[in-house]
Order: C-alpha cells, then sequence, then structure tokens
C-alpha cells in the first residue's frame, strides 16, 4: 500500500521542479537514434544496438519516466534516456513524425491519430505501464469537499459558475483547465463534460499539472485537476460521486477500483518495442519498476480493477507457440496462483476463428492474420491487435537415415508442389518421397506456402496432413523417405534438420544461424488478442516478454524478440 506520507513528499519534489520548467529531461538533449528499418515485427539483436531512447509527451507520466530513467541508468551506465513533457498531444505528434521512440500519453490515441500515424507509415502499439487517480482540486480554504459528476461537469461547462450553487461561498468559481494538447484534458473531457461537450470559454488554460496546482494553491476561487501523484497540502482534493456514493481520492480507493477518475498510464510505440525501448518499458513494470510507480504516486499496471477482473483466461492457437504457451503459464501459475491460464492447440486459423468469435482472451499464430480473418473480426465486433512474442526458425526435415543434407528452395519447393517426386532427384536414394504436409488451419502450413511456394501455387495433393509439430516428427521418423516441416522447439534426433539455401549460400538450422539472422526461414510467433490486452492477459504477455520469460523462451528451443 502506498504509503501517504512518502507519496506527497517525492510529489512536492517534483511540482518544485516542474514549476520551474514545464518539460524535463534526465539525460543530454540529444538527437534520437535513427529509427532502423525494422519494426515490431522484425527480428532485434537487442538493447546493445539502441542505447538512446527519445521519450516526450504527457506532463502526467513525465514523473514516473524520469524516476525510472534515472533509476535504470545508474544501472545501465551505457544507456541513455532523454525525458521531456509538453502534453500527451505532442508526444504523439512527435511518434507520427518519427522524432521519438516513446510518446507518453495519459489519454488513449485517438482515431484520426491513428489514421495520421499510419498514412505516415507508423504503427501506433499502446502500453499500459501504471494507473493514475485523476483528482478534482480546491484551495484549501476553500471549504467545499465534495461534488457529484453533474456539478463538475456544470462548473466546467459554465452552467455552474457561483461556489454558492454546489453548497460553498457566494463567490465566482475561477476554472483552471488544461491546454487541449494535454491528455489528462482530453480524459476529463470525454470522462465528465462527455465528449460532445465544450469546456466553458474562459477557462484559464496551463500547460501543466503543476501550473493547475500552482493556480489553485494561490487562489482560494479556484478549481483544478490533477494527476493524483501532484497532489500536496497546497490543494484539498475533493470526494467524487458518480452515482455510486461519494469516493475520495486516495490510494486506497484507487487501488480497489472505486475511484471513478482512475485511468491507465500509456506508452505508444511504432509497432512492437526492440532494444532500449522494450528494456526500458519492461523495466517499469518489473518489480523494481513497481516500487518507483508507487514511489512517484501512481499504481502499477496489474494494480488496476480489470487486472482483479480477470484471473482466469482462455489460449488456443498454434501448435508451435503451444510449447512456449504452456511453459510460461505453468511457471506464471507457480507465481501468481490466484490466476488461471488454459492452453490449447488446434493450429492457427482455430486460434483465430476462435477470437472472432469471442471465445478465447488470446489467440496464438505462427503467421501473420489474414485480411479476410481481420474483415470478419471487424463485422464481429473484434479488433485483433498482433503481438510478437517470441522466433522461431521453421525446419525442414527428413529422417536420419537419409543421405540429403541440404536443399535449395527451388528443390523444396518442387517436393511439395509435386514436380520433384523422388529422392534422387536431388541427390538422394532412388526412392519415392513422402511428402508430409501440415493441415490448412496450421498457421506453419500457411507460413510455408507463402515463404516457399508462393502463395498462388497449391501444394502437391498427395502429401499427408498432420495436425501438430509432433505429428509430423513422429510420420517422419518412422518413414526413411518422409520429408516434413516442423518448428525448431521440436527438433530432436529422432528426425535431421536439412540446410536450405534461398540463394546466398547453404545455411544450417542452428540456434547461431536463426539469432545471426542468417537463416532464411526464421518467423515472428504472435499473440493475437482483442484489443490492446488489459488485466490478465496482459500480465502473462509481459511475462513471456520479460527477462524471466526470455529464459523459458530460450530452454524450450525459441528465441526472445529482443
Amino acid at each position: 500500500m502506498v504509503e501517504r506520507s512518502k507519496i506527497l513528499s517525492i510529489a512536492l519534489t517534483l511540482i518544485m521542479v516542474l514549476a520551474l520548467f514545464t518539460a524535463g529531461c534526465v539525460s543530454n538533449d540529444e538527437e534520437p537514434a535513427e529509427p532502423t528499418e525494422s519494426s515490431g515485427d522484425d527480428y532485434s539483436t537487442g538493447a546493445e544496438e539502441s542505447e538512446e531512447l527519445n521519450v516526450k509527451g504527457s506532463t502526467t507520466v513525465l514523473p514516473l519516466a524520469q524516476a525510472a530513467a534515472e533509476t535504470y541508468m545508474e544501472n545501465h551506465p551505457e544507456a541513455s534516456i532523454s525525458i521531456s513533457g509538453g502534453g500527451s498531444g505532442t508526444g504523439i505528434a512527435a511518434l507520427i513524425d518519427g522524432d521519438v521512440h516513446i510518446a507518453m500519453a495519459s489519454r488513449q490515441i485517438k482515431d484520426s491519430e491513428i489514421e495520421e500515424a499510419e498514412a505516415n507509415g507508423i504503427d501506433p502499439v499502446e502500453h499500459v505501464i501504471a494507473w493514475d487517480g485523476l483528482t478534482v482540486v480546491v484551495n484549501p480554504e476553500n471549504p467545499v469537499d465534495q461534488l457529484t459528476y453533474d456539478q463538475i461537469k456544470g462548473i466546467y461547462d459554465g452552467s455552474i459558475s457561483n461556489w454558492a450553487d454546489v453548497g460553498g461561498p457566494d463567490k465566482e468559481i475561477v476554472v483552471i483547465n488544461r491546454d487541449s494538447s494535454s491528455g489528462t484534458y482530453g480524459y476529463f473531457q470525454g470522462e465528465v463534460l462527455g465528449d460532445d461537450n465544450e469546456f466553458r470559454e474562459d477557462a484559464v488554460s496551463t500547460s501543466s499539472n503543476g501550473a493547475v496546482l500552482q493556480s489553485v494553491s494561490q487562489n482560494d476561487a479556484a478549481i483544478g485537476y490533477i494527476g493524483f501523484a501532484y497532489l500536496t497540502d497546497n490543494v484539498k482534493g475533493l470526494d467524487v460521486n458518480k452515482g455510486d456514493g461519494m469516493v475520495a481520492p486516495t490510494a486506497e480507493n484507487i487501488l480497489a477500483g472505486d475511484y471513478p477518475l482512475a485511468r491507465p498510464l500509456h506508452f505508444y510505440t511504432n509497432g512492437q518495442p526492440t532494444g532500449l525501448a522494450a528494456d526500458f518499458k519492461e523495466y517499469i513494470l518489473s518489480e523494481e519498476g513497481t516500487e518507483i510507480v508507487y514511489d512517484v504516486g501512481y499504481f502499477p499496471a496489474e494494480s488496476s480493477s480489470e487486472t482483479a477482473e480477470a484471473e482466469e483466461i482462455n489460449v488456443k492457437g498454434s501448435t508451435t507457440v503451444l510449447p512456449l504457451a504452456q511453459a510460461a503459464a505453468e511457471t506464471y501459475m507457480e507465481n501468481h496462483p490466484e490466476a488461471s491460464i488454459s492452453i490449447s492447440g488446434g493450429g492457427s486459423g482455430t486460434g483465430i476463428a476462435a477470437l472472432i468469435d469471442g471465445d478465447v482472451h488470446i489467440a496464438m499464430a505462427s503467421r501473420q492474420i489474414k485480411d479476410s480473418e481481420i474483415e470478419e473480426a471487424e463485422a464481429n465486433g473484434i479488433d485483433p491487435v498482433e503481438h510478437v512474442i517470441a522466433w522461431d526458425g521453421l525446419t525442414v526435415v527428413v529422417n536420419p537415415a537419409n543421405s540429403v543434407d541440404q536443399l535449395t528452395y527451388d528443390q523444396i519447393k518442387g517436393i511439395y508442389d509435386g514436380s520433384i517426386s523422388n529422392w534422387a532427384d536431388v541427390g538422394g536414394e532412388d526412392e519415392e518421397i513422402v511428402v508430409i504436409n501440415r493441415d490448412s488451419s496450421s498457421g506453419t502450413y500457411g507460413y510455408f506456402q507463402e515463404e516457399v511456394l508462393g502463395e498462388e501455387n497449391e501444394f502437391r495433393p498427395d502429401a499427408l496432413a498432420q495436425s501438430s509439430n509432433g505429428a509430423v516428427v513422429q510420420a517422419v521418423s518412422q518413414n526413411d523417405a518422409a520429408i516434413g516441416y516442423i518448428g525448431f522447439a521440436y527438433l530432436n534426433e529422432n528426425v535431421k534438420g536439412v540446410d536450405v539455401n534461398k540463394g546466398d549460400g547453404m545455411v544450417a538450422p542452428t540456434s547461431e544461424n536463426i539469432l545471426a539472422g542468417d537463416y532464411p526461414l526464421a518467423r515472428p510467433l504472435h499473440f493475437y488478442t482483442d484489443g490492446q490486452t488489459t488485466g490478465l492477459a496482459a500480465d502473462f504477455k509481459e511475462y513471456i516478454l520479460s527477462e524471466e520469460g526470455t529464459e523459458i523462451v530460450y530452454e524450450v528451443g525459441y528465441f526472445p524478440v529482443e
């Protein structure tokens, strides 16, 4: 539980700084590293190749990002993280323009901003890093201690202009607002006024939480709204009533999910973060980062009411992703006995279909979702969001008794489309090739078809379809004329992995070659969710991407996103 005095002292220190500066920087003002051509779907070699990070946006998120960056850089002296404010809109605009690696926001990104970003080749991905309780504040001299939503709305839209109308003295209300680029402004407008209603024209616009605090503390007729971390003895936080009774803005009420003005705080990145951006985000979500979140005066992402209400999730899909998800779920549930995570296979197509039907929280897939599936999902009110959780090297395998050790892409294509039917045609024995395939609902099937055959080409009709990687291994191990393809994690001594050549020479299916980016059949493994993840689904995804999760990824036989 948050110690109130600790929150107040730290928040006061931050306010003193913010009163002098509207934006803070925790490292030298340096230009951000040039963006690479990699997106979140591409393989990253890790933070060591991206040691400079530029973060900009919400002044609400600002003190958390500053405190986390300071401690992170103490532990990682090679890293340079520059943090600056300006408001959520400013940060998101900078992300859209490619000027920052991370945009901080105290509101969700708007549809218009997403459209602008996509037109600019930017894929904004949302990450909830903490929770805040937006606090309506007045001067300590004001006798008013509580307001209903309707009263707050009336004060801010101008229909209530005197404190006497809400139980206070006969005095004109001085309304302090945030500027329109602020995520706090946008959240407050949407939550209290309603998106279609405007603020009163005479409201005094301020550029930061600190400026609101200063204005209200100096005027006994003023009212404003600030992030909970900025609450000090210089202003008084009001109890608010959305219809279920008055609730005080306290840490206990926010953590319990009772306070109506609780809201998530976000990072936005271009695609899934990699390198230093991913490390910094994960640090904030870590145990050490959680302490910083509390110290600053906010609340960790896992403490939101959404997490408490989502202690059971259903995960279904790719048999390639299956062993990773199973291993991660087992360890996660050992550490979180209140959580229940059900994992089942069936193939990528099966998992995505279940997500579209609303039957699962997470679909596992070893291929990207198809345009037709996205259309079907949207028609069903589902917003499929992609998360890359690991990388795999798809491995072409033969029986260990087979003398063939390597194949070109053209030879593999010929075997699978039927134009090559005898092992002698590719340097082997004079024996008919037995082709083992995956069923069409498999993401491995779809990836292999697109990558090797080409989407326009069909598999030979006599190929033997198998329902899983394990079934392929069994079929190939029992027939010395068979060939198949499996996820790297399923490679064992019962089958032999074949070197492949896409045109740049033969490359063996080894972890070294996959990690180096040399192996041509490397591919991302995905989770798909309905919208951005929340609650247990978000925690489970973040766990796989964490340092402990990375160990599990390696142990299973795959490779971490970083």
